[in-house]
């Protein structure tokens, strides 16, 4: 209800002028409000119709790590439906990840991971994720045990999905990761069997180079 009545008072050209704006608390502010707001399907359309994407791509590089995770939040919001992936990638939006998921710092990793295994399954996006070191974090994160571990090996194996990126994810010791995935007795029987699968390819890929 607050949500809406929010949405319904203009409250969301309230909300980009706070993030437009030059102090890290207002733009955190504003930031971490459109996260709530996006949570609603309705208010999320609406968040992506005025055009806001790159604003918040481009406060997520700048500022402090509470700016980061809130805006990492929203690009997970948004990762989630395929009708704003062309949206994401045109306002910078997949070096924005890579890079948030690359940072020292366990919230920005989670969402960063999620937003990446989304991501990744978007066929035309695999080659530049890879491209755009989406690969190193992900396997480091897969040699944890925090959350992110699963969609980071979700992420990795729809990545491995495309054979131009098998040289990078050997390169980044993604064999091994993907061999430790498909032992280990967390993943699902359906996981290991994919990670399995993956490796092989892999595997082949190295001896035929």
């Amino acid at each position: 209800e607050t949500k809406e009545r929010v949405f319904k008072e203009n409250g969301l050209s309230s909300l980009f002028a706070l993030i437009k704006s030059e102090d890290d608390e207002s733009i955190h502010a504003g930031l971490y409000i459109l996260g709530t707001l996006a949570e609603d399907m309705e208010i999320r359309n609406a968040i992506v119709a005025m055009d806001c994407l790159r604003l918040v791509v481009g406060k997520s590089s700048l500022g402090s790590i509470e700016i980061k995770r809130a805006a990492a939040y929203f690009l997970s919001l948004l990762s989630e439906c395929p009708e704003y992936h062309d949206g994401i990638r045109t306002a910078g939006g997949l070096e924005s990840v890579v890079s948030l998921a690359s940072l020292v710092d366990e919230e920005c990793q989670d969402y960063g991971a999620f937003t990446l295994a989304f991501l990744a399954n978007n066929k035309s996006f695999q080659v530049p994720l890879a491209k755009l070191g989406g690969v190193r974090p992900l396997v480091s994160m897969m040699a944890t045990n925090s959350e992110s571990k699963h969609y980071a090996a979700l992420a990795l194996l729809k990545l491995a999905d495309n054979f131009e990126n098998h040289v990078t994810i050997a390169e980044e010791g993604g064999i091994n990761a993907l061999l430790k995935l498909g032992k280990s007795k967390i993943s699902s029987e359906k996981m290991q069997y994919k990670a399995a699968l993956t490796v092989g390819k892999l595997a082949k890929k190295s001896l035929l180079d």
